[in-house]
C-alpha cells in the first residue's frame, strides 16, 4: 500500500469543483462548518472506540453522501470494528483480519507520533485493492500511540461523483476531530484501565491490610499466650510446696482469663484428705471441695468421661453444663486433669470480668490457652510432688542414719567394753596361769596345808549340814567299773544286745552324742531312769560314757545303775572321743 501521507493525485478524481457563484461557495463553507460542528458535538459524547466509530461514520457519511464506511481501531490487542453500509459477511471478515490491515498501515518499526496525525488516501485505484472492500474510494490512517491505531475506509458517493477538493478537506477536518476524539478516548481508556488497576491494587492492599491486621491480632494473641505461659512457668518454678502452687496457679488463671472466682481440688490416695485452693465469695466452697462428697463428685466426672478420661499428665475441658453443675463448687469453665493414676483433680473458673460480653464461656483460642496453662501446671506440680517425696525420703533416711549411727556408737562402745573385758580376761587368765604355775611350784607343805584346810572345811560343813558331803569321793573308794572299747560297744548296740547311756549334762548331749544313746545326767537320774530304763531286764548290758577332766559323769551314773541291780554295766573306754576316733557316726 502506498504512503498514507500521500496526497490524492488521481487525475479527474478529487478535482476541485470551483463554484462559480459566490453564494454557492458560502453555502458550501457554511455546510462544511455545520458538518464539523455537528461532528464535534456528536463525538464529544461517546467514550468507547466503538461508539466513536459509529458516530463518526454517521456524521461523515451523511453530509458527504457516501455509500458505505467502516472503521477499525486497534488498541494493544483489542480490535474494534464498526461499519455502515457494508455486508455483514465483510464486517465479520474484518473482525478476524482487521489486525493485518492495521499492521499493514502501521508497521511496528514506525516511530510513534507525538500527536495524532491522520493521513487520507483518496483515489480510483483503491477500488481494486484486495485488502479493502470493493468500491472503496478513500482510506484514512490514524496513529494515536505506539500500540493504538485506527484505519477507516469510505465508499464512493451515492451520486457517483468523485470527491471534490472541499469534500476531501472536509473529510480531513472530520478525521482530525476523530483523531483527537480517539486520542482522548484512548487516554480515557488508559485512565480507566489505570483506575481499574489502581482499584484492584487498592482492593488487594485493603485485603492485605485486613489480612495483616488479622495476622497482627493472631500474632498479638499468640504473644499474649506465650507471655502468659512464660510468666506462669516462672511463678510455678519458684514454688516447691504443692499447696502454695495450687493457690498461685488459681490466681494466675483468674488474672490471665479474667475471671473473678476460681478453685482447684486435687485428690490423692488418702481418701480423708484433699489439697484445695479457692478464691471466691463462697466461704463454704473450700469445705465442700475437701469433703468426701466433693471428692466423689469430681471423680464421678472422670468415670462419666469413659474413653475420654484424662490419662497421666493429660487434661480435658468439661463441656457439659450438667457435669459442671455436679462439681462441688461453681464453675462456668471446668477442666479435669490427672497427674497419674493416683492423683486426679479439677479446676473451675466462674464470674467472668469481661464487661459487656455476657459470655461466661471461653472461645477456642482461650480454651487452648487454658489447656496449655493447665499442662504447664501439671508438669510443675508433678515436679513439686516428686521433690516433696524426695525430701520426705531424705528425712526418713536421715532419721535412719541417725538410728544406725546410734547403733554403731553402741556397738563401738560394746566392742570397747568387750576389748576391755577381753584384756581383763587375758590379764586374769595370765594371773591364773601365774597362780597355777605358782601352785605347781608349791611345796609339799603347801599341799598338805591345802588338804588340811579342805578337810577342816569339810568337817565343818558336815557338822553344820545334816546331809553333809563325802570327804573322800566315792569314785576313789568304789571298785572300778568294767570297760568296753568303742568298736565292741558299737557291735553290741548294733545287734540290739546293749543300751548306750550318755551320762553328760543335757547341753553336752545336744552338741553331739552317739546315735541311739539315752541321755541320763546324774541330776535327772531318778526321773529319766524311771521313764526309760526301769523296765529293762537286769542282765541287759548298759554301756555308759561321758566325762570331763574334772567330772567322771559315766562312773557316777554307772555306779547308780549297779546299785539299782543292773548286772552288766560297762564304761566305753575313751568315751565319745574314742567313738569318733574309731570313725563311727555321731549324732548332732
Amino acid at each position: 500500500m502506498s504512503d498514507p501521507r500521500e496526497k490524492p493525485d488521481t487525475p479527474g478524481f478529487g478535482a476541485s469543483v470551483v463554484p462559480e457563484d459566490p453564494q454557492s461557495v458560502l453555502d458550501h463553507q457554511l455546510f462544511h462548518l455545520k458538518a464539523l460542528y455537528e461532528a464535534s458535538s456528536a463525538l464529544a459524547v461517546p467514550v468507547t472506540p466503538g461508539d466513536i466509530l459509529k458516530t463518526f461514520l454517521r456524521v461523515t457519511m451523511g453530509p458527504l453522501g457516501l455509500a458505505f464506511g467502516f472503521g477499525i481501531v486497534l488498541h494493544v490487542d483489542e480490535l474494534t470494528v464498526e461499519s455502515i453500509g457494508l455486508e455483514q459477511l465483510v464486517v465479520d471478515q474484518y473482525r478476524k483480519t482487521g489486525f493485518n490491515l492495521v499492521h499493514k498501515f502501521f508497521p511496528g518499526d514506525r516511530p510513534t507520533p507525538t500527536r495524532p496525525e491522520p493521513a487520507i488516501l483518496v483515489g480510483e485505484h483503491l477500488r481494486f485493492d484486495p485488502n479493502l472492500p470493493e468500491g472503496t474510494s478513500a482510506v484514512i490512517g490514524i496513529s494515536m500511540s505506539e500500540e493504538s491505531h485506527a484505519v477507516l475506509g469510505f465508499g464512493p458517493k451515492i451520486s457517483g461523483e468523485p470527491y471534490s477538493t472541499e469534500e476531501t478537506e472536509l473529510l480531513q477536518s472530520l478525521v482530525s476531530i476523530l483523531a483527537v476524539t480517539l486520542k482522548k478516548s484512548h487516554a480515557a481508556g488508559c485512565i480507566r484501565d489505570l483506575n481499574t488497576a489502581l482499584k484492584k491494587k487498592n482492593e488487594r492492599i485493603q485485603q492485605a491490610l485486613a489480612e495483616s491486621e488479622l495476622a497482627q491480632e493472631d500474632l498479638a494473641r499468640h504473644a499474649f499466650e506465650l507471655q502468659a505461659l512464660y510468666e506462669t512457668t516462672l511463678e510455678l518454678t519458684d514454688i516447691n510446696a504443692p499447696e502454695a502452687m495450687l493457690d498461685t496457679f488459681v490466681l494466675s488463671l483468674m488474672g490471665t482469663l479474667s475471671y473473678a472466682s476460681g478453685w482447684i481440688g486435687l485428690y490423692g490416695p488418702d481418701r480423708d484428705h484433699a489439697e484445695v485452693a479457692y478464691r471466691g465469695p463462697d466461704p463454704e466452697a473450700p469445705a465442700r471441695l475437701d469433703s468426701a462428697k466433693g471428692r466423689e463428685a469430681v471423680l464421678a466426672q472422670f468415670v462419666a468421661l469413659k474413653d475420654r478420661m484424662p490419662q497421666a499428665n493429660h487434661s480435658c475441658l468439661l463441656e457439659d453444663d450438667a457435669s459442671r453443675a455436679a462439681l462441688p463448687a461453681e464453675a462456668d469453665v471446668a477442666v479435669l486433669f490427672a497427674l497419674d493414676h493416683g492423683w486426679q483433680g479439677a479446676i473451675g473458673l466462674s464470674a467472668p470480668l469481661s464487661p459487656g460480653t455476657g459470655e461466661p464461656r471461653l472461645d477456642k483460642e482461650r480454651k487452648r490457652l487454658l489447656l496449655s496453662l493447665v499442662g504447664t501446671f501439671m508438669v510443675a506440680l508433678g515436679n513439686a510432688r516428686q521433690l516433696h517425696m524426695i525430701r520426705e525420703m531424705n528425712t526418713e533416711l536421715a532419721a535412719r542414719n541417725r538410728e544406725l549411727q546410734a547403733t554403731l556408737d553402741e556397738l563401738t562402745s560394746a566392742k570397747h567394753e568387750i576389748d576391755v573385758q577381753t584384756e581383763a580376761k587375758e590379764r586374769i587368765v595370765g594371773l591364773v596361769h601365774g597362780e597355777v604355775d605358782r601352785v605347781w611350784r608349791a611345796s609339799w607343805r603347801d599341799v598338805g596345808l591345802i588338804l588340811l584346810a579342805g578337810l577342816a572345811l569339810g568337817f565343818l560343813f558336815n557338822f553344820s549340814s545334816p546331809e553333809g558331803i563325802r570327804i573322800i569321793p566315792e569314785s576313789l573308794t568304789a571298785p572300778p567299773t568294767a570297760t568296753v572299747d568303742a568298736l565292741e560297744a558299737e557291735r553290741l548296740t548294733r545287734t540290739g544286745k546293749a543300751v548306750i547311756i550318755d551320762a553328760r549334762p543335757g547341753d553336752f548331749f545336744i552338741i553331739g552324742h552317739i546315735p541311739g544313746a539315752i541321755n541320763l545326767p546324774e541330776e535327772l537320774f531318778d526321773f529319766v531312769y524311771s521313764m526309760k530304763l526301769s523296765e529293762l531286764e537286769p542282765d541287759v548290758p548298759l554301756l555308759v560314757y561321758g566325762r570331763t577332766i574334772s567330772r567322771h559323769y559315766d562312773a557316777d551314773v554307772a555306779r547308780e545303775l549297779i546299785l539299782l541291780g543292773h548286772e552288766h554295766v560297762m564304761l566305753i573306754d575313751g568315751g565319745l572321743s574314742a567313738w569318733e576316733d574309731a570313725g563311727l557316726e555321731v549324732a548332732k
